[in-house]
């Protein structure tokens, strides 16, 4: 039976959303978040996957942050994940006098691409051992096979990302204070990913033609939200929990303050890589966290108690309390409404 020609119909669209960043950054986890994050957003935004595998990677590894509060394990092989999210947008009528703006609901399909983060990474130096300390005593013999296998990710992970219309660009402090190695991972990656669209497939002008959304993972930790509450970037949302946000106009100067903050590394270079290879009205910038603050019996932020994560003596964490991401959906809802050229409007 044909749609009532008066009912206004889902704009069905295809968009394809990369996942991009360094070991420990987080994709999995964001990955894991993202229904949570859709429900705890006000609207009625729905989020399901076009295939059972997809739907199976919502149940158990939501279940396992909310149900079980434990981080799902990293990511050990290349996963390909697609769902539909599913809403209502605002667009412009074009009539000068009356409704400026109607709701038309809107089907936006995502396809992510979640792979182990050692495939983003730069190739060892001369003099360095790229396997990890306490790694087993294999004798080298799996060396070849698994160089091999990890090439083949690697090619695959770059012809997804050149074929995205938006990517997720994963920034973890955290791991850069400790480890100094995000340019590294960063480089190889864009490097390829460049070759790949300017070379093979061309591009219009001297940059790459991807919407960026730059997201400065683990926000929730007490030295990514004390530099945030130091230098004067935090707002409060309107909602009864009164959760801490990074301002929207100051995420980007927040994202280079914590670049230039390494001591250890050259996250500054990863800054300016975004800068000379992305359009500049194509980047935004977020403050995210996949388990929020924690909130206790107040179901309010406070702020001498609000890490939600605790760690025990034997190095196992756990998630406190509730689950409640920061700025998770925000950037995929972003990405899916800016593919199209206007800006999204959505309820938060």
């Amino acid at each position: 039976m044909p749609p009532h020609p008066d009912i206004v119909q889902p704009q069905r669209e295809l968009r394809r959303i990369g996942l991009w960043g360094a070991p420990e950054s987080g994709k999995t986890t964001f990955l894991a978040a993202l229904q949570v994050a859709v429900l705890r957003t006000s609207g009625d935004w729905m989020l399901f996957g076009v295939n059972e595998e997809s739907n199976d990677f919502l149940d158990t590894q939501t279940g396992m942050l909310t149900q079980h509060r434990r981080f799902p394990a990293a990511t050990k092989f290349s996963n390909a994940l697609s769902w539909t999210l599913r809403g209502t947008t605002q667009q412009p009528t074009g009539r000068r006098f009356g409704k400026k703006f109607q709701d038309v609901p809107i089907e936006v399909n995502i396809d992510l691409l979640d792979s182990p983060g050692a495939v983003h990474a730069s190739k060892s130096v001369p003099g360095e051992s790229m396997a990890p300390s306490g790694g087993d005593d294999n004798l080298g013999f799996d060396d070849e096979q698994e160089e091999e296998q990890g090439e083949a990710d690697e090619d695959r992970i770059i012809e997804h990302l050149a074929g995205c219309d938006g990517i997720v660009y994963l920034f973890d402090p955290t791991r850069e204070r400790r480890q100094g190695d995000s340019y590294s991972y960063f480089q190889r990656t864009l490097l390829k990913l460049s070759r790949q669209v300017f070379r093979d497939r061309g591009s219009k002008d001297a940059k790459l033609p991807q919407h960026l959304a730059v997201c400065v993972t683990k926000f929730d930790a007490p030295e990514v939200f004390r530099r945030a509450r130091v230098g004067g970037y935090l707002t409060y949302d309107d909602s009864p929990q009164m959760l801490p946000r990074v301002r929207e106009d100051s995420a980007g100067h927040f994202f280079s303050e914590l670049c230039k903050d390494s001591k250890v590394g050259n996250a500054d270079l990863v800054l300016s890589s975004i800068q000379k290879y992305f359009h500049h009205e194509r980047v935004r910038y977020y403050a995210t966290s996949a388990v929020g603050f924690y909130m206790g019996e107040s179901d309010r932020f406070t702020e001498n108690d609000y890490w939600n994560i605790s760690k025990s003596a034997d190095g196992s964490v756990e998630i406190r309390g509730k689950v409640w991401p920061i700025n998770v959906v925000e950037p995929v809802l972003w990405l899916g409404n800016r593919l199209d050229g206007k800006t999204p409007q959505w309820s938060r």
